[in-house]
């Protein structure tokens, strides 16, 4: 069962302050911390304490073990494949992931999440610069073509910028993966009170 992750930003709280919090509702996570978000849209965002909320709230393809960098894991693709000329790479999706509203992960989600951050052009928009496509070979298979070689391409696609947002969700709320998304798209402002992940908590309102 997802949870809902209500987020309490508390600017300069001392020590004495934190130690009085009671225990809240098993529902529900408070967090108090000293800074403040660029953006709580996963494709906009690129620092260190969003990942507090955009790993609790998304997934990524690929991800790091728990307690160190030394490997890639599988995590919404079971399994990839890598060209000889390390150009293309193939995922292949788990069949048992949904997104918080119910609806099932499928490559064009994948397809739709890059291209937006991509496009979007917003500050981990770097991190896309060797990608030359995104493409659906089917409903859980996604093929990445690269502009040129980058062996640190798995390790870019665990940053949160690399989240996958349910795309039928963010369409509907102004959301937008087109070339011209960095003056079209407008699902931020309902992103930073909402969510459309597939990870275990849901972004339920931020009170700043």
């Amino acid at each position: 069962m997802r949870r809902l992750l209500v987020l309490l930003l508390i600017i300069s709280v001392s020590v004495v302050a934190l130690g009085g919090v009671s225990a809240q509702d098993e529902t529900v996570l408070v967090v108090g911390l000293s800074e403040d978000y660029h953006s709580l849209d996963p494709s906009r965002a690129y620092e260190p304490g969003g990942s507090l909320v955009h790993h609790s709230v998304y997934d990524t393809l690929v991800t790091f073990p728990s307690d160190s960098v030394d490997e890639i894991l599988p995590n919404l693709a079971e399994s990839w494949d890598i060209s000889e000329d390390g150009m293309v790479y193939t995922f292949h999706l788990r069949d048992d992931v949904t997104f918080s509203n119910g609806d099932p992960l499928t490559a064009e989600d994948v397809v739709f999440s890059f291209n937006r951050m991509k496009n979007l052009k917003d500050n981990p928009s770097f991190l896309a610069d060797t990608i030359a496509s995104v493409e659906a070979a089917d409903d859980s298979t996604v093929v990445l073509t690269l502009t040129q070689p980058d062996a640190a391409i798995l390790a870019k696609l665990i940053f949160d910028a690399f989240s996958v947002l349910n795309a039928e969700q963010v369409q509907a709320q102004g959301g937008t993966d087109a070339a011209d998304a960095a003056e079209t798209d407008t699902a931020e402002e309902w992103l930073m009170n909402n969510s459309a992940g597939t990870g275990p908590y849901m972004v339920e309102s931020y009170e700043p």
